[in-house]
């Protein structure tokens, strides 16, 4: 199978080289990996166009119309998009496509042998993902999603015809959760595969320039908005949050979640919200279909 590779990415001079180092021990190569600059004023360039230099399936593409903030939410979704219409004037010809983040440290040389080998075993599997992780205070690993059904959105894999079915990504925050739901809606697979470790050196709430962790937590009660979550959502991911760090952010959560409610209405259709709700029931009831389980 195909693989093309795309890397949104703005000002990543202290992560992108290991990035890229990551990806060219790999087994195997994409057969493109197009890096998607929105206008960094950093060495992140330069790092990008070395490797390009001495890989041939690596290419630099910079963006005209740049951001003013780093790429999160519809932002990494308008230049994934980008990403995509560069490959087709570029002729790619790909079966599998991957949205790839440029601050991850892939742990394993067989990342991309292995999700491939999945979507050539499993006709069904429409998206997928590795496992992220970040270092806690004792260098402890710490998951940032055990949920095996959410595919995350620094490490995605969507075969083609399942990008298409869902009619793209959303220009959301949550567009990274919306995905899974409306794929499963389309009979599909989506499987997160913890076999496949990432480091996950910046996550999105400790990032300075993207406000840190309480922009980070409102983005996120916005994200469930937008996408039409009910709203006992909140109070269960408020309690998640205060059991795992701390009242402060419960609360804060929980208190965005509520701004949300009240100033904004959700983002995707009416029919979209009713699989929203359908899906949330049987995520309740917890049966969902994975590889392990399929008939192919």
């Amino acid at each position: 199978m195909k693989l093309l590779i795309i890397t949104p990415f703005k000002n990543e001079e202290d992560s992108i080289g290991g990035t890229i180092a990551s990806i060219v021990k790999q087994s195997i190569y994409p057969v493109a990996w197009l890096l998607m600059d929105d206008g960094s004023d950093d060495s992140s360039p330069e790092i990008v166009k070395d490797y390009a230099k001495k890989y041939s399936f690596i290419h630099y593409y910079r963006r005209e119309k740049t951001s003013s903030t780093r790429a999160t939410g519809n932002n990494v979704v308008e230049l994934f998009n980008l990403g995509l219409q560069v490959a087709d004037t570029m002729k790619i010809d790909w079966d599998i496509v991957s949205k790839l983040d440029a601050d991850l440290v892939i742990q394993r040389n067989d990342y991309i042998e292995f999700m491939l080998s999945k979507f050539e075993q499993y006709p069904s599997l429409g998206i997928a993902s590795g496992v992220t992780f970040i270092l806690g205070d004792d260098n402890t690993r710490i998951i940032e999603s055990k949920h095996k059904w959410h595919t995350q959105g620094p490490n995605k894999f969507y075969r083609k015809e399942c990008l298409h079915a869902i009619g793209g990504l959303r220009p959301f925050k949550g567009w990274d959760g919306i995905d899974d739901i409306l794929a499963r809606d389309k009979g599909y697979i989506t499987e997160k595969f913890f076999e496949q470790d990432i480091l996950h050196l910046y996550p999105t709430q400790t990032r300075q320039a993207e406000g840190g962790f309480q922009k980070g937590l409102s983005r996120e009660a916005y994200g469930y908005r937008n996408m039409g979550y009910p709203f006992y959502m909140y109070l269960f991911k408020a309690m998640k949050l205060v059991k795992e760090r701390g009242i402060q952010e419960g609360s804060l959560f929980f208190y965005y979640g509520i701004k949300a409610t009240l100033q904004s209405q959700p983002l995707v259709s009416k029919e979209e919200s009713r699989i929203v709700k359908k899906f949330m029931a049987k995520r309740i009831e917890n049966k969902f279909i994975y590889t392990n389980t399929s008939t192919l």
